[in-house]
């Protein structure tokens, strides 16, 4: 969030920056009077250069998210992380082998109790929705949780589409 920030006063510091260069003179002072507003009253300015600061060391200091899109899992020898794109292919893969569905993709989650799993899909015009959905929630969860070991939580479907019945023309 602090760095949409800092990317939101860039822009308005080049915004400002390309006003004065084309001449408009309201930037130049309000600039200029802020300058002698910071001169005149010494602790306010003290205070400003403080909270500036302070959000400067946040963006050095604070946490940096995680890029490592995997998964843990443990087996009696140790550890074993699973990356995020293996656990989306066994999820497409467990999906694509059921009657009816033509694409899945899937978003991860990992919870307290568990991984979330959304599994977004296209199927066949024509397939009954829910007992393929059920299917896709019961054949995901254990193909998961078979071959990686993680607990999964829930599994959630989505059903994008259907895919369109194309018409074939004879001649």
């Amino acid at each position: 969030m602090l760095v949409y920030t800092f990317g939101f006063l860039l822009i308005l510091v080049a915004l400002w920056i390309l006003a004065i260069a084309t001449g408009w003179g309201l930037p130049y002072f309000l600039i200029a009077d802020g300058l002698n507003w910071l001169r005149v009253n010494p602790w306010e300015s003290i205070v400003v250069a403080g909270v500036l600061l302070l959000l400067g060391l946040l963006l050095f200091l604070r946490p940096r998210a995680s890029t490592d899109h995997s998964f843990r899992t443990s087996s009696k020898n140790g550890d074993v992380r699973i990356s995020q794109d293996a656990l989306q292919e066994i999820i497409a893969r467990s999906a694509k082998s059921l009657q009816g569905v033509v694409q899945v993709k899937s978003s991860l989650r990992q919870r307290e109790a568990g991984l979330e799993i959304i599994v977004m899909c296209q199927f066949e015009q024509g397939v009954l929705i829910p007992q393929v959905s059920g299917e896709i929630l019961t054949k995901v969860k254990e193909d998961v949780e078979l071959y990686t070991g993680i607990i999964v939580a829930e599994v959630k479907v989505l059903v994008r589409n259907l895919e369109k019945v194309r018409s074939v023309r004879v001649r």
